[in-house]
């Protein structure tokens, strides 16, 4: 299902990664997933949270600029292919992955995958007509 996604861009430098975490940490948000990367000076994090507004507004208030934004959530099992089926039916359709990330093993053995995509909702039944089992973290 589509997924609040935190978006959090940050200095290439030791300690910023860290910084975000703590501000997070002492607002009590839980952090389900995370991914970060970086090129040259700059970074990004996006993040899943159990309460993402209480985190925009936390890092917002010690400078740190967030932003919320939509993202697709799926399940698949941990075996081989099991992405590229997924993937496939999307790029069948012309629908592209802008990123993509895992956030570890769920229950039952499922991988939990978020993707950003332009069109979640398109994206999301599309992958259900499919049999591709969509995530639903907040429930």
């Amino acid at each position: 299902m589509s997924v609040p996604e935190l978006s959090v861009q940050i200095k290439n430098t030791p300690g910023q990664l860290v910084q975000v975490t703590t501000v997070l940490a002492e607002a009590g948000v839980n952090i389900r997933g995370i991914a970060a990367s970086s090129s040259g000076k700059m970074g990004w994090v996006r993040l899943l949270v159990d309460q993402t507004k209480i985190a925009e507004e936390a890092l917002e208030e010690c400078g740190i600029a967030a932003e919320i934004g939509e993202a697709l959530a799926i399940l698949l099992d941990d075996e081989t292919g099991a992405l590229d089926q997924a993937l496939r039916i999307l790029a069948d359709e012309r629908i592209n992955v802008d990123y993509i990330y895992t956030c570890g093993m769920q229950p039952e053995g499922k991988l939990l995958v978020v993707m950003g995509v332009q069109t979640p909702g398109k994206a999301e039944k599309l992958l259900k007509q499919h049999g591709v089992e969509i995530a639903d973290l907040f429930n």
